[in-house]
């Protein structure tokens, strides 16, 4: 072997990483927009997570992992499971029902804005600073300024609002759930927790479909089987272990960096393949939000350096 080959292929792994996070995750939005069209949000949460779970748990299965539970653990891995996988995906497919896909990507892109404001709150929590503050104020007033445009001007109507603070609650459970997630101690394995999570909130989502008669409404055809399965084998496992990857091989700055590019992908594949518009204050909007974010996300790492440091 040359030297230096294993370097170049693991800088190829890391960059096929971010590929496949910055566009999966990104496409996932309108994948999660069309589907919705014809099936039940809550069938669409549903089967996308039954499905990516029980692959992602066969081939554990098959490498030898146990895949039982520790009995601590069971209460634990329900709890994320519901808050992450149910509560934020159901939440985030009526919003996509509704909202344009870039739309619905630049407001869950919010979700470093609260882990960052519930981090502040909770116990053992740091305090933001005064950029911090500025990225997060700022940050909501650009979601005010681009969904006050988007109602004025037409694009939106006003029953859109109820879609609007779904994705604000789903964005907040997303943050709260991440927050939870790196607090709590498994005595299982990870990865088996997570595929009990996706497995626990997809058999939440597909019973809430059923209770809120979403079968009958819901239209199978073969395009909303083929995005569906796009987002349980794109947009939840490669996207997933991509993630995952990142975490273990770059800094977690460069691996949040997809809370600012996803939003860009959204927002071009929802104009090129399903014609929604963005105008030119919505682009305003976006860039704002954007920016707030990337502050945010960098100030309370360096906060939490400095901290780590002893300064």
């Amino acid at each position: 072997m040359l030297p230096g080959t294993p370097l170049r292929l693991n800088s190829f792994k890391v960059i096929l990483a971010f590929a496949c996070v910055y566009f999966f995750w990104g496409s996932a939005f309108v994948a999660i927009r069309y589907s919705v069209q014809l099936v039940h949000p809550a069938f669409v949460a549903g089967i996308r997570y039954l499905i990516a779970g029980s692959i992602l748990l066969g081939f554990l299965s098959i490498k030898g992992y146990s895949l039982k539970l520790v009995r601590q653990d069971v209460w634990k891995v329900a709890g994320l499971g519901l808050l992450m996988f149910s509560c934020n995906t159901v939440l985030l497919s009526y919003g996509g029902k509704e909202l344009p896909a870039g739309m619905v990507a630049l407001i869950i892109a919010t979700i470093p804005l609260f882990i960052v404001l519930l981090e502040s709150v909770l116990p053992g929590g740091a305090v933001p600073g005064l950029w911090c503050w500025v990225g997060i104020v700022t940050g909501f007033l650009g979601i005010f300024i681009l969904l006050r445009h988007s109602i004025q001007g037409g694009l939106l109507s006003h029953n859109a609002i109820s879609a609007i603070w779904s994705l604000v609650v789903a964005a907040f459970a997303w943050g709260l759930g991440s927050i939870l997630l790196n607090r709590t101690r498994f005595a299982s394995r990870s990865l088996v927790c997570t595929c009990w999570q996706m497995l626990i909130g997809g058999t939440a989502d597909i019973i809430l479909g059923l209770a809120s008669g979403g079968y009958h409404t819901s239209q199978w055809t073969q395009g909303a089987w083929l995005s569906t399965f796009y987002l349980a084998i794109f947009g939840t496992l490669v996207g997933y272990t991509s993630y995952s990857f990142l975490l273990q091989n770059v800094s977690i700055s460069s691996v949040a960096t997809y809370a600012y590019v996803n939003p860009l992908v959204a927002v071009f594949l929802g104009w090129l393949l399903l014609g929604e518009p963005l105008s030119t204050t919505q682009w305003l909007g976006l860039i704002i939000v954007l920016t707030s974010v990337a502050v945010v996300t960098i100030q309370s790492r360096e906060q939490r350096v400095a901290g780590e440091r002893g300064f």
